[in-house]
């Protein structure tokens, strides 16, 4: 009767007893184990614990590009603006060259 109450850890397997204990001594092991499993595979685990498919490095990278390249296209559209205003004005000047031609030699 007595074998009927045995603790859980005496009807564990040795091998497992051996990897529970080696795991109980180094907290967080399973966890850096797990992210370097996956980390081999590709896949990383965000600030939120997301799993995402991109290194954290190049989502920063990607973010970092994504603002530069908008910062690129306000500064192009402010030079289309001053391009634009730059030869309303020449066209003005030709017209005002031209009527200038026209007195002169009328």
């Amino acid at each position: 009767m007595r074998e009927k109450h045995r603790s859980a850890a005496s009807c564990t397997p040795p091998a497992a007893r051996n990897q529970e204990q080696i795991f109980s001594r180094e907290p967080g092991r399973e966890t850096a184990m797990a992210k370097d499993i996956l980390g081999e595979a590709g896949l990383h685990f965000d600030e939120l614990n997301k799993l995402r498919v991109l290194d954290p490095e190049v989502t920063q990278q990607t973010i970092e590009l994504k603002e530069e390249c908008k910062d690129f296209v306000d500064k192009i559209g402010q030079f289309q603006k001053i391009v634009g205003g730059l030869l309303e004005l020449v066209d003005q000047l030709a017209k005002e060259a031209e009527n200038e031609k026209m007195k002169v030699s009328g």
